[in-house]
C-alpha cells in the first residue's frame, strides 16, 4: 500500500490534463476517511458542462484503499439539496454501517460510520442507495472505487503501483443528449465512459499490468476483451482472489459485478490495441445485448464498442514479469450445514413498464421480508421468472453461487462473490453464512442492480437477529403500542415484563425523530404533535438492553 500512496500526490492532478488521458482517481487512505457528496459540472463533451455528483470532486469520487484488520472512522457529509446514503458495496460491516435505506444522510446532515476491514483484499466499490433516488444519483456520477489490501495478497507477485501497473477502470454506460447533459433514462443510453471520459487514451508499461473493472452502470452487462489478442488472466472476482489465474478472451460484468484481470505486455512496447465491449456477442435477454421482448434497443445495444485506447510504453524499472500459478484458496461453505432455505422470485408484469417484483412484492422499508438467525448458514435459491437477465446483490457480505441453472457454476464466478447475474428464465442457488453482526430494527438489502428496477420496487430486506440477545419472547409478548394507527397526540408504549429504558421513533428514511430515556417500568407516552402522516418504526431498549421494534401507522 505505500507504494500507492507515494504516488498520490504525483497522480491526483495528472488525470485531467489532456481531455483524453485516461484519469486516475486520487487515493484516500488511513484510519479516518472524509467523504463531502456534492453537486458539480462535468464536460462529457467539450465546452458543454453538465450538472452532476461527485465524492470530493465534481464526478465519481476518490479511490479509497483500506487496510484489512484496521478500524476506519468515515465522515460523510452531504451537500447536496436531496436525501442520500452511502453503501459500501461488498463490504461485511454490521447493518448500521452498510448504507442502505436506513441510513438516510438528509441534506446538510453528516454521518458518521465506523468499522473494522473485515474483508479479503479485493475490489468493492461504494454509492448512494436511498430508496427511489439510487439511480438519479449514480447516473449523475456518484461512485467511487475501494481497494483492500491484506497479508495474503501482499506476499504474491502482482503489480500494486496504482495508476502505474495497477489500473482503476470504471466502466459507465450513460445516455448523454446533444447538449452534453445527462439523461436521466437509461434505456437511451448512448455512449460509455471509463473513469468520467468517453474514449480515453491509457499509457500502460511493456510488463504485466493489472486492470481492476467496474461495471458502475445502472442497466447494461459489459462482455470485455482486448483487440491484441492478450489474454485476460483474471485473478479476482467480486470479493476476492481466485483460486488460480484464469485465462479469458471474454469476460462478462453486469452492473454492480467486479474483477481484475491481468494483462502480460511483454515485450509489445511501442505498440497500440483496445479495451472493448463486444456486446453483439451477449446473450439474448441480457441488457446491452440483443433488444427483444421488454428489453429497449439503444444505441449502445448489440455493438461493438471501444472502451479504452492502450499505448505500450517502456517498462517500469521494477516491472512484474510473471504471472502467480497460484493465488488463495477458497473454500465454499456445505449445503448440507444450510439451517434456511430462502426463495426469491424475480417477476415482472408485461407490457407495464417498469414494474417489478419480487416474490410479489415491491419494497416496501416498514415490512421485513426474511429473518435469519446470527450463526446460521443460508441458501438463496432465485428464480428468473422474466423475460431479462437481473444482477442480484445480497447485502451482508460475500457467498459463493452453488449452481445456476442446475450446474456448477463457470470457473470465472466460482470464487467470492456478492452480485449474481440470473439470465431470463434462469435459476442460481448461492450460499451465505451470517456468524459477525445481528440487529433488530437495522435490515440488510437484497435487490436487482439494475438501478431502475431497484428503485420500482425490486428489493427487499432481511433481518439478522441473535437468539442469545434481545428481549425474551415473554417481553415482546408483553409489549403493548397504542393506539395503531394513530392520530396526531400520544402514543402509550406499555412493558407488562419489565422495563422500558429508551424508545425511539424512526420515520420512513431512518432518521430518528423523537427519543426519549425514561428507563422505567410504567407506561411511556410520546407526543407526536407535528408529525406527517405515514409509517413510522417505534424502537424500543429494555432493562437488558435487548431491542424490540414495533411499525406503527400515524394518520
Amino acid at each position: 500500500m505505500k507504494d500507492q500512496v507515494a504516488l498520490l500526490l504525483l497522480l491526483s492532478g495528472l488525470g485531467l490534463q489532456a481531455q483524453n488521458s485516461l484519469y486516475i482517481p486520487p487515493v484516500l487512505t488511513g484510519t479516518t476517511i472524509g467523504l463531502t457528496v456534492d453537486e458539480g459540472t462535468h464536460e462529457f463533451y467539450p465546452g458543454m458542462p453538465a450538472p452532476t455528483i461527485g465524492y470530493n470532486g465534481d464526478l465519481l469520487g476518490p479511490t479509497l484503499f483500506l487496510a484489512a484488520g484496521s478500524q476506519v472512522q468515515f465522515t460523510v457529509q452531504n451537500d447536496l439539496a436531496d436525501t442520500t446514503t452511502v453503501h459500501w458495496h461488498g463490504l461485511h460491516v454490521a447493518p448500521q454501517n452498510d448504507g442502505g435505506p436506513h441510513s438516510a444522510i438528509l441534506p446538510g446532515g453528516t454521518w458518521s460510520p465506523s468499522f473494522t476491514i473485515m474483508d479479503k483484499a479485493g475490489t468493492y466499490w461504494y454509492h448512494p442507495h436511498p430508496h427511489g433516488k439510487t439511480m438519479e444519483q449514480v447516473l449523475k456520477g456518484a461512485a467511487g472505487m475501494i481497494i483492500v489490501g491484506d497479508a495474503e495478497e501482499a506476499m504474491l507477485p502482482l503489480p500494486r503501483t496504482y495508476g502505474v501497473d495497477d489500473i482503476p477502470l470504471v466502466l459507465q454506460f450513460k445516455g448523454i443528449d446533444a447538449q452534453g447533459q445527462l439523461i436521466m433514462n437509461d434505456e437511451v443510453d448512448n455512449e460509455v465512459l471509463v473513469n468520467g471520459s468517453i474514449l480515453p487514451d491509457a499509457e500502460l508499461p511493456a510488463q504485466v499490468v493489472r486492470l481492476r473493472l467496474l461495471n458502475g452502470s445502472s442497466m447494461r452487462t459489459f462482455r470485455l476483451g482486448t483487440t491484441a489478442g492478450v489474454p485476460m488472466q483474471m485473478i479476482a472476482s467480486d470479493a476476492g482472489l481466485l483460486d488460480a489465474p484464469l485465462s479469458l478472451n471474454r469476460l462478462d460484468l453486469s452492473p454492480g459485478e467486479r474483477a481484475e484481470v491481468l494483462l502480460d505486455l511483454s515485450g509489445m512496447n511501442g505498440t497500440s490495441f483496445q479495451l472493448m465491449s463486444y456486446g453483439n456477442e451477449l446473450p439474448q435477454g441480457v441488457m446491452g445485448g440483443p433488444p427483444g421482448m421488454m428489453l429497449p434497443a439503444a444505441p449502445v445495444d448489440n455493438t461493438t464498442l471501444t472502451l479504452l485506447n492502450v499505448n505500450v510504453i517502456a517498462p517500469t524499472p521494477d516491472a512484474v514479469t510473471i504471472v502467480p500459478s497460484q493465488l488463495t484458496t477458497n473454500v465454499a461453505w456445505d449445503e448440507a450445514d444450510a439451517s434456511q432455505t430462502i426463495n426469491l422470485s424475480l417477476m415482472s408484469l408485461p407490457m407495464m413498464g417498469n414494474n417489478w417484483f419480487i416474490n410479489s412484492l415491491k419494497y416496501d422499508m416498514m415490512r421485513i421480508d426474511e429473518t435469519v438467525q446470527l450463526g446460521s448458514t443460508v441458501v438463496w435459491n432465485i428464480s428468473n421468472n422474466s423475460m431479462m437477465a437481473h444482477p442480484i446483490h445480497i447485502h451482508g457480505g460475500h457467498f459463493y453461487i452453488l449452481e445456476k441453472d442446475g450446474a456448477p457454476p463457470p470457473p470465472q464466478e466460482a470464487g467470492r462473490k456478492d452480485v449474481v447475474l440470473v439470465e431470463a428464465m434462469r435459476t442460481a442457488k448461492v450460499i451465505m453464512k451470517y456468524e459477525d453482526f445481528s440487529d433488530p430494527v437495522v435490515p440488510y438489502m437484497y435487490h436487482c442492480h439494475i438501478l431502475s428496477h431497484e428503485d420500482d420496487g425490486m428489493m427487499g430486506q432481511f433481518l439478522v437477529e441473535d437468539g442469545t440477545n434481545g428481549m425474551s419472547e415473554q417481553e415482546e409478548g408483553g409489549l403493548v403500542v397504542f393506539p395503531n394507527p394513530v392520530e396526531a397526540g400520544e402514543l402509550t408504549i406499555a412493558s407488562q415484563a419489565g422495563s422500558i429504558r429508551f424508545v425511539r421513533i424512526l420515520d420512513p428514511l431512518g432518521k430518528v425523530v423523537r427519543e426519549r430515556n425514561p428507563n422505567a417500568a410504567g407506561p411511556v407516552q410520546l407526543d407526536l404533535e407535528g408529525f406527517s402522516p405515514g409509517p413510522y418504526l417505534v424502537q424500543i431498549t429494555g432493562a437488558d438492553g435487548g431491542q424490540v421494534a414495533r411499525p406503527i401507522l400515524i394518520q
